[in-house]
């Protein structure tokens, strides 16, 4: 038992194996290897619009004793350009 935890692209290219975590151990997560083109990768969310739990990219994760399934982990991008302000006073 344990977790075994997939790595979506989310709009990125690549691939990542799946990376399994004994129960009642904790791991850091693997490092992201995927890419997206004029975007920044920002880390890791149980939910792919950014709305559930948060991991930074290589975070420990820590998989319950009770756990025995497969968690998805989205990885998240943030487009640079959409945080440019220009404010004039």
């Amino acid at each position: 038992p344990g977790v075994t935890i997939s790595f979506n692209t989310n709009g990125g290219t690549g691939t990542m194996d799946m990376q399994k975590i004994d129960a009642g151990q904790s791991a850091n997560l693997t490092a992201n290897t995927f890419t997206r083109t004029d975007y920044i990768f920002t880390g890791w969310n149980t939910e792919p619009d950014g709305s559930g739990t948060s991991y930074a990219d290589q975070a420990s994760y820590s998989a319950a004793s009770e756990d025995n399934k497969i968690v998805v982990l989205y990885a998240q991008w943030r487009d640079p350009n959409l945080l440019k302000l220009t404010c004039k006073i």
